[in-house]
Order: structure tokens, then sequence, then C-alpha cells
């Protein structure tokens, strides 16, 4: 009976040591972000809204010649690329024809 208590208390204390023993890490992680990006679709002019429409042809963008337009579908804006001569621009609309 002695040798079986012995036996147990040794076996215990291995155990807790054991236990003991083990190196506890944290690892701490930063934060992940995701940004969406923008899906453009490039579009004829005929496809853009009349109100975008409408702001190009006021006198604000008389000379300039629109070269490319993409329709940006998660923001549901409009990125026209206008050019005058040697000088170019990207405007961007939402759908109502304000600018962004």
């Amino acid at each position: 009976m002695k040798k079986l208590l012995v036996s147990m208390f040794a076996l215990f204390l291995l155990s807790f040591t054991a236990v003991q023993a083990q190196k506890v890490t944290k690892v701490e992680t930063a934060p992940v972000t995701q940004e969406v990006q923008d899906e453009k679709v490039e579009i004829k002019a005929e496809e853009l809204p009349k109100a975008v429409l409408n702001i190009l042809a006021t006198d604000d963008y008389t000379g300039w010649t629109v070269e490319t337009i993409y329709h940006i579908k998660n923001k549901e804006q409009y990125e026209v690329k206008l050019k005058n001569g040697a000088e170019s621009k990207k405007v961007k609309f939402k759908k109502d024809g304000k600018k962004v």
C-alpha cells in the first residue's frame, strides 16, 4: 500500500511538473482589413446616365473630347477620361451628374 501511495504521489508530481513546464506564448495578430477592388467596366458614351451627359455638354467641358468611360459598379460611379490637346484629366461622376 505504501508503494502504491508513493507511486501515485510521484506520478502526480511528474504530471504537475509537465503541465507547468509547457510554455504558453500569446501571439498578437493585427486586424485584417481587405479593400474591395473597384470593378471598372469600359462603356460607351451612349450608356452614360442622362445627367452625366448633360454635365459633359456644359461650357465647363467645351473643347474636351471623351477618350474612355468606365462604370465603377460597386460605387455606382462613372470615370470619364477627357483630353484637350496635350492636356488630359479624369473626372468621376455619380449617376445623378454630381462630381465625386
